[in-house]
């Protein structure tokens, strides 16, 4: 399982961009994907990218507990 995402800059004609990057299920794996949040330097880009990890990051804390659960469930069920 890969869980993670963040932020970086790419420069375009030398002018920085910023980019949100996460991973997805595609198939049977997992893959990285790569977002345009806007440029750099717009306060709105910055925050936009804050709450796109945000956003990641609960959904991905919504995930590990439904699996805990669901395993401590299927435990109980063998003992």
């Amino acid at each position: 399982m890969q869980i993670g995402c963040g932020v970086y800059v790419h420069l375009v004609r030398r002018r920085p961009y910023l980019y949100f990057w996460h991973y997805e299920t595609k198939g049977r794996g997992r893959v990285q994907i790569k977002e345009y949040v806007g440029p750099a330097r717009l306060p709105r880009s910055l925050s936009e990218a804050a709450r796109r990890c945000d956003a990641y990051y609960a959904r991905a804390a919504a995930e590990l507990e439904r699996l805990r659960i669901t395993t401590q469930s299927a435990l109980r069920g063998a003992a």
